[in-house]
């Protein structure tokens, strides 16, 4: 069985049960290893003085491991912080105080706040019994030599064992319990960037609607954009004719070949949008009227010689255009009424044309 197998085995859900399971077999797995790390390092002597004390841990850690897969996760919590207590405890003497066995103290401290439930003064209430107990070791055992003869390069060893276990014990517990928070921010964010999206673009055409339109206008001129800007209204000739005759649904197929069209002809010089209906709204910024003019014309063109095929039927269209220049120190409304008055003077004179 996998390691991963032994430590998620019977959990089957992602809620904080789960979790405090999962959390505290791997905090019995590297106990355990750091354990045995420690035994080696402190050699013969600590086994020959402490036999019992040594494979006694050692085999409740097993047995207590084993116990998660039996017991309720409250339980198997307090089993376990009594045991890091115990284990803490009963093996400074044994390897000294430099053997930084008092530091295990930290991963009861996190589990206070990750594993337990209950009110915020209950959690600090637990950590103030942490700190307790972590003065009460003080008075006891601080500065006491390992009875087992430790070499100081050992030792120094010992040191990097135990804070190293503390270490990783410290990073998983913050990884799990913290996962599901910025998973769940994580999609939060995505859920309102797709909100956004959905609020500044049409939905048939997929480009930007009328008000990110008008909003893109407000912010070029609160940013003083003093470069040329062309505004271009377009329009779709006799498009009502098209709806009565091949329906609505190819009315629908006509407006995103005509927006796809834009996006591909115009789409790296402006910014397009669907006004409304069948109008487009097209913002060429940093371009002049007689530079824009040449995209419409070019955009113009296609459109007029383009085949729309929807379901079998060819449909063509054309294309008017009336275009003007946005001066940024006047309100932009003024400029798009220029352009619309514009789009229907080419209306006027005939269609498929663009008016500057």
């Amino acid at each position: 069985m996998k390691i991963i197998d032994l430590i998620t085995k019977d959990v089957t859900d992602e809620n904080d049960i789960g979790r405090n399971m999962i959390v505290l077999r791997i905090l019995y797995i590297i106990v355990f290893v750091a354990f045995l790390v420690d035994i080696i390092l402190a050699g013969g002597d600590a086994v020959r003085m402490f036999p019992y004390k040594i494979f006694g841990l050692l085999a409740a850690n097993v047995i207590l491991f084993l116990l998660t897969y039996e017991m309720r996760s409250s339980m198997a919590l307090i089993l376990f912080i009594t045991y890091l207590f115990t284990w803490t405890l009963s093996m400074i003497p044994c390897l000294g105080w430099s053997a930084g066995m008092q530091n295990y103290f930290i991963i009861v401290l996190m589990l206070c706040f990750f594993s337990t439930h209950g009110k915020l003064r209950y959690k600090f209430f637990l950590s103030a019994f942490v700190l307790v107990m972590r003065i009460v070791t003080i008075s006891i055992f601080g500065g006491i030599k390992s009875v087992a003869n430790v070499s100081p390069f050992n030792d120094k060893l010992l040191q990097i064992t135990n804070i190293t276990a503390v270490f990783v014990s410290i990073v998983f517990i913050s990884y799990i319990y913290s996962r599901d928070t910025n998973l769940a921010e994580d999609k939060l964010m995505k859920y309102n960037d797709k909100l956004k999206k959905e609020a500044n673009t049409d939905q048939l055409t997929g480009l930007y609607n009328r008000r990110r339109a008008e909003e893109y206008l407000q912010e070029l001129k609160a940013k003083g954009f003093n470069d040329s800007i062309s505004i271009a209204m377009g329009d779709i000739d006799f498009f009502k004719k098209v709806n009565d005759t091949y329906g609505h649904d190819a009315g629908d197929e006509v407006l995103k070949t005509v927006a796809n069209t834009m996006k591909e002809i115009a789409g790296t010089y402006s910014f397009i949008s669907r006004w409304g209906g069948e109008e487009f709204l097209l913002i060429f910024k940093g371009i002049n009227g007689d530079d824009a003019l040449i995209i419409l014309e070019k955009l113009r063109r296609i459109m007029q010689n383009r085949v729309i095929d929807v379901n079998g039927q060819e449909i063509k269209i054309t294309m008017t255009f009336g275009l003007t220049e946005y001066n940024i120190r006047k309100e932009p409304d003024g400029a798009i009424k220029e352009a619309d008055e514009k789009l229907y003077l080419g209306k006027s004179k005939g269609r498929n044309q663009v008016v500057y």
